[in-house]
């Protein structure tokens, strides 16, 4: 019998977050097909290995006419970059150098914000759009419009990385990455090939849960964060505990990549580790070249590196994948310096930086996720913990945010951290910002393993 399914990532996405276990288990290979089947993956994939055949002079043409394209068709029908390109007499159909681009003034959250209807695009794109929440340096989120068929296109340039671990589209990963668990450690997402295992749940106590599923499981490589894999590593030697399955490579992602952490890993697991740079804007994607250096790919958007002094940029993007609402020039949170032939790259997510739960958790700033609609009224927020298993989360609210509402965030907290950690709920009118006025996202107060 033939099994058909709708093509759509929205609707893979209903069927991922929907169906139960076994069914997802029983239709993996169908879920999986879907995505290194579909027409728009396969088509970036193979133009990023027919690219190894170029020169470089051709990959900057390619690039440049993904560019011109982008500018053209925001000029076209993004009524915010029709107003800005004619007041800076910038004409992207006579665009020829990429020098050009200076006329056009940076992109910020700031602006996004302020101008968030007129960045939407009047035409409607193939595929339609979902929305995204980043966060940033200021732990303010920011929400922004992403195509669906982005989500093809940005797993066709992940899968072409891992190429230098071995990685095929059959192989199967256990990954450390913070979604919704519903009360559960695990996981499958059949989509991707993966068995998610949740962060804020591994400690000394569930540790040999956790491996008796992973081999169980038998992945071929281990994926996620830095900090919870270091953490999942800590604790194996500790317990004396083996996994049984022969690991080809270790995938990082989302986190700073602590050089200590990740020998650590390394040596224990005894493969090589692999990350990339990104967020979630889509404008900028880079790979590591070499251990800590990257180089930013040409294909997935036009990178600018702004010189702020002492060999450090500023990191500027234009992305090629989005046109819902493309995001031209917009200015990072993050800097980098070059070092030789490649860039190394200084993000704002700290792989030591969190929270301890009662068993020792250890709860960073990439487990959490208070960026769902539940919180869609919070405009800040901030951790700060003087004792184990127990921290105050400071809020920042916008006028829409009324008392019920208060109950619901508190509630939603409650049920994501139930045994791991007792979050107070406060509301409150500014953050705590260092004596120079800094932001962190965690504060903490006592002394973490």
């Amino acid at each position: 019998m033939k099994i058909m399914l709708p093509m759509g990532k929205r609707y893979l996405k209903k069927l991922r977050d929907n169906i139960p276990d076994p069914l997802k288990t029983m239709l993996g290979p169908v879920f999986r097909n879907l995505l290194v089947r579909n027409k728009l993956f396969l088509d970036t994939y193979n133009s990023l290995i027919q690219r190894e055949g170029l020169s470089e002079p051709e990959i900057k043409k390619n690039q440049f006419n993904k560019l011109k394209n982008i500018l053209i068709y925001s000029y076209q029908f993004v009524p915010y970059y029709k107003t800005l390109f004619d007041a800076v007499s910038f004409d992207p159909f006579r665009f020829s150098d990429t020098k050009e681009m200076e006329k056009i003034p940076f992109l910020n959250r700031e602006l996004i914000r302020e101008n968030y209807d007129q960045l939407i695009s009047n035409q409607k794109v193939k595929g339609g759009h979902y929305i995204a929440t980043t966060g940033g340096s200021s732990g303010i989120p920011l929400k922004i419009l992403l195509d669906y068929y982005s989500v093809y296109q940005e797993n066709a340039f992940i899968y072409y990385y891992r190429r230098k671990l071995g990685y095929k589209f059959g192989d199967k990963l256990a990954t450390f990455r913070g979604v919704e668990f519903d009360k559960r450690p695990w996981k499958p997402n059949p989509m991707y090939r993966e068995m998610l295992f949740s962060p804020l749940t591994l400690s000394r106590v569930t540790v040999h849960q956790y491996a008796e599923k992973i081999n169980e499981y038998a992945p071929d490589y281990i994926n996620g964060y830095l900090s919870a894999i270091w953490y999942f590593a800590r604790l194996l030697k500790e317990e004396n505990i083996k996994l049984s399955p022969k690991l080809k490579g270790i995938f990082l992602m989302s986190e700073n990549v602590d050089p200590q952490q990740r020998q650590y890993i390394e040596e224990f697991f005894g493969v090589k580790s692999i990350t990339h740079y990104g967020h979630s804007e889509r404008c900028i994607l880079a790979e590591e070249k070499i251990q800590e250096g990257y180089y930013f790919d040409p294909y997935y958007g036009y990178s600018e590196q702004v010189p702020t002094g002492n060999n450090q940029f500023a990191i500027v993007g234009t992305g090629f994948l989005n046109y819902t609402m493309p995001l031209i020039r917009y200015q990072t949170d993050d800097n980098c310096r070059l070092e030789g032939k490649y860039y190394k790259i200084d993000g704002k997510r700290s792989s030591k930086t969190g929270l301890l739960g009662y068993n020792n958790e250890f709860i960073t700033s990439s487990a959490f996720d208070l960026e769902n609609e539940v919180f869609k009224n919070i405009t800040n927020y901030q951790f700060i913990q003087n004792e184990k298993g127990k921290a105050d989360l400071l809020i920042v609210v916008n006028k829409q945010f009324g008392n019920r509402e208060f109950e619901i965030v508190k509630n939603e907290i409650k049920r994501t951290t139930k045994g791991v950690i007792d979050l107070n709920v406060i509301i409150v009118d500014n953050l705590v910002l260092s004596p120079r006025g800094k932001f962190q996202m965690y504060i903490s107060n006592i002394k973490q393993a």
